[in-house]
């Protein structure tokens, strides 16, 4: 496998976590059909799953259909995962200014006392840091 075809692959993963695994664990009873949630809340809610779906869309675009210029739109798939991603950890570093948490009480998840949704993410920048350096 040559290093292009390895760096798409990897710029794949972190699209599929970063807009596919959202909008499973999200379109539910823990968010957006939560009844306690205020109804401009679930609005922002829906709006961002699609947001983060419609972005790695995009970002399969741009990695997999052929096109002229291929290598440009490969620099370019990368810059849609670090939006997400970025936002993802500004919202997690500065939770506690705006009463946020990282999990529902009780519902998250942990590996060694780390929240899964950091993990999770983590991992997804990980994949989307080696296929941004092999690219770039």
């Amino acid at each position: 496998m040559n290093r292009i075809t390895l760096a798409k692959i990897l710029l794949t993963i972190a699209a599929i976590q970063l807009g596919v695994i959202p909008p499973i664990v999200d379109f539910s009873t823990s968010h957006v059909f939560n009844l306690d949630w205020a109804p401009h809340a679930k609005l922002h809610m829906v709006w961002l799953l699609t947001t983060g779906g419609l972005l790695s869309v995009y970002v399969w675009v741009l990695l997999w259909l052929p096109a002229k210029h291929s290598f440009q739109r490969l620099r370019h798939a990368c810059v849609p995962g670090w939006v997400v991603l970025t936002g993802f950890f500004v919202a997690a570093v500065f939770r506690d200014s705006y009463g946020g948490s990282l999990a529902d009480p009780g519902a998250d998840i942990e590996i060694m006392g780390i929240s899964g949704n950091v993990i999770s993410f983590s991992i997804a920048a990980i994949f989307q840091a080696a296929g941004t350096f092999i690219i770039w």
